[in-house]
């Protein structure tokens, strides 16, 4: 009976000692990991999510305010105990304070996400220490806004500041993904009515689109472009898909490896093009340029190409409102990019929505 006692006995230490060894320390990482009052992740976790190549997602309160931090494995260098404790308050104005609990940097970068309880009218924001500008922020969020900026842990102590939108903010737009209730049927019998003119139509054109508000550039038919090669302009691309960082219980798993660290594809970047090219004209030829994967489609009934994938993140993989959009000086054209005529100085952005544009700074009414 001794002998059973002490092999018992034996087995039970054996177990603690297991334990101590730091197999507690382990976790889920498909699951967001709590962070605790002191805001410490201790070693063995950044060691987890480095080791399996992870996307480790992080999430804080700091008062009324919710944080989440993402750290991808493939950007750690050398492990160590981190704490990603945040404080979070309003500013005068409405800006947002922010001080990170630890001083020195974490030796990798990563993206902090900040949940506000209220939805800014903005479609991008700045980060600043005192007056200097730190850092750019991605505005996001459907019914509330979300910040999102990439951060390595150098500065510790910012405030966020909405920008200014450009002029027209106001004006219906759309996005280049159609809404799968919202696909355009031709009627059987008589005069299609996405062929009769605009005032038959609710105003719409031969290609089913909404007058475009006052303005705003017309589009121009991939038919009737007239590309003058003797003259060069300059506009600025960018490709992102942050929403996706806020919503990675939607993304599609197999595509986890496929989203870029803080969400950018291709950062701000000034491109030549030729007088009378199109959007898609110069998307095609950054993505190759940049040897970055884009798949699209031709759609006759909009007369232009449809973006399927860019960077092998395809219409919804990541929800089913989920896709490809984009916007010009801060405006989302509700014609397809094949129409959208560039002009010297444009600012473009292709940006990932997990909400039918809602997430990304659409507004108004289909």
């Amino acid at each position: 009976m001794k002998k059973i006692l002490s092999l018992l006995l034996a087995f039970i230490i054996m177990l603690s000692l297991c334990a101590c060894e730091g197999n507690w320390e382990s976790v889920n990482l498909k699951d967001p990991i709590g962070i605790g009052e002191d805001g410490v992740i201790k070693e063995s976790i950044i060691k987890q999510v480095k080791s399996e190549n992870a996307i480790g997602v992080f999430t804080g309160k700091s008062g009324d305010y919710k944080y989440e931090w993402t750290i991808f494995g493939s950007d750690i260098a050398e492990p160590k105990e981190i704490n990603l404790g945040v404080q979070i308050s309003k500013a005068y104005g409405g800006n947002i304070n922010v001080v990170l609990t630890q001083a020195d940097a974490f030796g990798f970068s990563a993206l902090l996400s900040i949940y506000l309880n209220e939805k800014w009218d903005a479609q991008s924001a700045t980060a600043y220490t005192g007056e200097k500008v730190f850092a750019s922020v991605s505005v996001t969020g459907s019914k509330t806004t979300i910040l999102n900026l990439t951060l390595d842990g150098s500065v510790n102590d910012f405030t966020i500041r909405p920008d200014a939108n450009p002029e027209d903010e106001n004006q219906t737009p759309s996005t280049e993904t159609t809404a799968p209730d919202q696909t355009p049927s031709t009627p059987t019998g008589g005069q299609d009515d996405y062929l009769s003119k605009p005032e038959q139509n609710g105003g719409k054109d031969k290609y089913n689109t909404d007058p475009v508000p006052e303005g705003k550039p017309q589009p121009v038919e991939p038919e009737n472009q007239d590309v003058n090669k003797g003259k060069t302009y300059t506009c600025t691309f960018s490709i992102e898909c942050s929403t996706i960082l806020n919503n990675l219980s939607m993304l599609e798993p197999d595509k986890l490896e496929m989203v870029p660290s803080g969400g950018v594809i291709l950062k701000k970047t000034t491109v030549t093009f030729y007088e009378g090219e199109s959007v898609f004209d110069v998307l095609q030829r950054v993505c190759k340029e940049k040897g970055i994967h884009m798949e699209s489609s031709w759609t006759p009934i909009y007369n232009s190409a449809y973006i399927e994938g860019i960077h092998n993140l395809y219409e919804f993989d990541c929800g089913e409102l989920s896709g490809w959009m984009y916007r010009v000086n801060g405006w989302y054209p509700n014609y397809g990019c094949s129409r959208y005529q560039l002009k010297d100085g444009d600012v473009v952005e292709w940006r990932y929505t997990c909400d039918l544009g809602n997430d990304v700074g659409r507004t108004g009414s289909w």
